[in-house]
């Protein structure tokens, strides 16, 4: 009787390969949302939405409640309050950025850091236990790069890299005009993308912890 077992193994890293070197890449073509609003700029899940006050950001890491926004952009933090978004992308997730509004590329400031993995997040959304980002250290610690526009409203785009990540590219530069949805950049593997923006009093967040999005399409927040 023939082994099976060779079959499996030889089918395991076709699809290995494809989705490796493939299904990976993928970079299919979005219907960007119209409207006064801000876009994803990514594919994931939302695994957090808050407001930041004072720079200081109401977060579970190890137990810890609060955190400095700084330690995520790795950069000053402008006056005023903020919310930001979080946004896990799955290895199965497109991962090209896009832009989350129109406006000109004020800033990129690239850090780099000791990458940890993102194993505990992504465990944490598989059985829906929040918060999401519970002993995920690498939301301060690991490589990253952020992305200022300047538009309507000036907002940040932080691309953060996983342990697997083999590098986070960037395709625009300092002073370049982006349009809502343009794609800005791709984080290579597993990742995160953060979006922060100033809190407006016409502005309503329409997003949701546990949330699936898509960059360009799913909007986080609404101007009225």
């Amino acid at each position: 009787m023939i082994s099976l077992i060779p079959i499996f193994i030889f089918l395991f890293f076709c699809v290995l390969i494809y989705w490796r070197y493939s299904f990976f890449f993928r970079d299919p073509e979005r219907i960007i949302t119209e409207g006064d609003n801000i876009v994803s700029p990514a594919d994931g899940t939302v695994v957090y939405v808050k407001k930041v006050e004072n720079g200081t950001l109401p977060i579970s890491i190890k137990k810890k409640k609060e955190i400095r926004l700084e330690e995520i952009l790795k950069t000053r933090v402008p006056l005023g309050t903020f919310y930001i978004v979080g946004i896990f992308m799955h290895p199965t997730s497109v991962h090209v950025n896009r832009a989350p509004i129109e406006g000109k590329v004020g800033s990129i400031f690239y850090t780099k850091g000791r990458n940890l993995p993102m194993t505990a997040m992504w465990w944490r959304i598989l059985f829906r236990r929040k918060p999401f980002e519970a002993y995920s250290q690498h939301i301060v610690t690991n490589e990253r790069n952020t992305i200022s526009i300047i538009g309507r409203i000036p907002v940040f785009l932080v691309q953060i890299a996983d342990i697997y990540v083999n590098r986070i590219e960037c395709w625009v530069g300092i002073g370049d005009k982006v349009s809502k949805g343009q794609r800005v950049g791709r984080i290579l593997m597993g990742s995160q993308v953060d979006l922060i923006f100033p809190c407006e009093n016409n502005m309503k967040v329409v997003i949701t912890e546990g949330q699936k999005v898509k960059a360009g399409e799913s909007v986080i927040a609404e101007f009225s």
